[in-house]
């Protein structure tokens, strides 16, 4: 079996097109780590968003702190993170507070204390900084080999594999790699 942990956001597309990727396939056991975007994109000079009073219904903030909270507790945080991402991206409707935990306590959530979820959340934050994460999705092949990729379109059945494999090898056979783009060009101007 191989282990890959993922940072991501349930905010983020590129989030949700690694798990439709990653969760395709069999051989490969993944351990999905929240990372807040709206941490890593806030004001230096600003106090995190998880001691933020206004942020205290953050429905993206939630979602990652119940994330942790269902896994604290021993529930099926797969199934809850399959729900978080099709609720958020493919389904219509703005989530509330009360959506987000009723996902997690239909996955094994026990109780919902906000600080206490906060204060792992942010733990969790600074954990992922210290492995140099910045953007999600991020995955950690070994303490040696951590990449930041990004799909345009989730893989189709052909290409899972060897994606997977090619990203691997990338990662772990090029050291001397520090970032790779592509780099698409503007659509040409129609008139």
């Amino acid at each position: 079996m191989i282990d890959v942990e993922v940072f991501f956001d349930y905010t983020c597309g590129f989030s949700n097109r690694a798990r439709h990727w990653l969760d395709a396939l069999d051989d490969v056991q993944v351990v999905w780590r929240p990372f807040s975007l709206l941490e890593q994109n806030r004001a230096e000079d600003g106090q995190p968003v998880f001691e933020q009073a206004e942020q205290a219904n953050n429905a993206s903030l939630i979602a990652l702190a119940v994330h942790l909270g269902v896994d604290a507790d021993g529930g099926d945080v797969d199934q809850y993170r399959q729900r978080m991402f099709d609720a958020w991206h493919e389904e219509p409707g703005r989530l509330s507070t009360e959506d987000i935990l009723g996902f997690g306590q239909a996955a094994g959530l026990h109780g919902w204390d906000h600080d206490r979820a906060f204060a792992a959340l942010g733990d969790q934050h600074a954990a992922a900084e210290q492995l140099g994460v910045f953007g999600t999705p991020t995955l950690v092949l070994d303490e040696e080999h951590t990449v930041f990729v990004k799909l345009d379109n989730v893989p189709t059945a052909d290409r899972l594999w060897p994606l997977w494999e090619q990203v691997r090898q990338l990662a772990l056979g090029a050291p001397d790699l520090r970032e790779w783009h592509r780099v698409v060009p503007a659509p040409k101007d129609v008139r």
